[in-house]
Parts: C-alpha cells; sequence; structure tokens
C-alpha cells in the first residue's frame, strides 16, 4: 500500500495558452522534470520590445552627458568672455550695458549645464526602470517552462494543450508524493 505523503497543486505563474503537457496522467515525476510549456512567443515579443526600449533609454543618457559636457564648455567660455568684458568695461573701452550682457549669457550658461545636468538624472532614472522592467520579462519567460516541485506521481490532467492557463487561477495537475505503507 502506498499513501500520499504530501499534495502539491500546480498552477501556472503567467496567463497564457498551454503550448504541451510533457507528461501523461498517473507518470512518476522527479523535482525538475519539465511539466508543461506556456506558449513563450508573447513573453519573448514583451522581452525583445524591453531590450530595445533599454538601447533608447541608454542612448537617451549617453546623449544627456554628451549635452551637460558641450554646455559647461559653453559655460566656461561664456564665463570667462563675462570676465573680460567686466575688465574691459573697468578701462572704459566697452559699455556698462554689453558688460551686464556678457553676465546675463554667463548665468543663462550655468543654469543651462544644471538644467542638463537634472536630465541626466532624469534618463539614468528611467534607464534603471527600463532595466528592472527587462528584468521582469525575463522572469515573465521564465515562468512559461513548469516544472515539477517534487518527485511524484502525477494526477488528472486538467488544463490540455491548445486552452488558456490563467495565472494563480486554475490548477494544471496535483502531484502526489508517495511513501509506502506497510501493514502487520
Amino acid at each position: 500500500n502506498v499513501e500520499a505523503y504530501s499534495t502539491i497543486s500546480v498552477r501556472s505563474q503567467v496567463t497564457g495558452m498551454l503550448a504541451a503537457a510533457h507528461f501523461q496522467e498517473g507518470d512518476y515525476v522527479k523535482k525538475g522534470d519539465l511539466l508543461f510549456t506556456i506558449d513563450p512567443s508573447p513573453f519573448q515579443a514583451q522581452l525583445e520590445e524591453m531590450n530595445a526600449n533599454l538601447a533608447r533609454a541608454e542612448a537617451q543618457y549617453a546623449q544627456a552627458q554628451a549635452t551637460v559636457k558641450r554646455d559647461v564648455a559653453q559655460a566656461h567660455y561664456a564665463e570667462s568672455q563675462a570676465a573680460r568684458y567686466a575688465e574691459l568695461a573697468r578701462g572704459g573701452i566697452v559699455s556698462r550695458d554689453q558688460t551686464e550682457q556678457m553676465q546675463s549669457s554667463a548665468d543663462a550658461a550655468a543654469e543651462g549645464v544644471k538644467a542638463d545636468e537634472a536630465a541626466v538624472k532624469s534618463a539614468e532614472a528611467a534607464a534603471a526602470a527600463t532595466r528592472a522592467t527587462l528584468a521582469n520579462a525575463k522572469i515573465q519567460l521564465g515562468y512559461t517552462t513548469i516544472r515539477s516541485p517534487i518527485e511524484g506521481r502525477t494526477g488528472n490532467l486538467t488544463v490540455k494543450a491548445g486552452n488558456l492557463a490563467n495565472a494563480n487561477t486554475a490548477e494544471l495537475v496535483t502531484i502526489n508524493q508517495v511513501q509506502p505503507v506497510y501493514v502487520t
């Protein structure tokens, strides 16, 4: 005689079409054996989309960094030009109005650098968020293969290939871990 030592209810962690069941009802399965395959194509497409989004986000980050470098150089030039005009104004060579215009341009360039630095932080955060979404897409794709969590005998197959497997709702199969019972 045998009795169930423990019973496991196998469910899908993602919603998708059940592509294949890799066992027959009543089969003995080992821990780690492939039980089901859910159609991975929608999850693969999502993963590819996230890879493209990450490439775009990283390009935007690199572009924002380049913009900061360019604007820092322009701000340094504007500041040195404003200092030269201030020196010329002290000598009476240029008007005070021209000097104030140069200082105003230098101040605007410095503020532009601050805005660029904020854009770099924003682009970096967007890239990090996209990396997290990409990691989640990889996890979801991994859930399209369902493996046996224990060693045991499979029960009734409740969902057949071609049917929709709903995430965390429908039981796909039960696995009974059995042990012999000795009757004396």
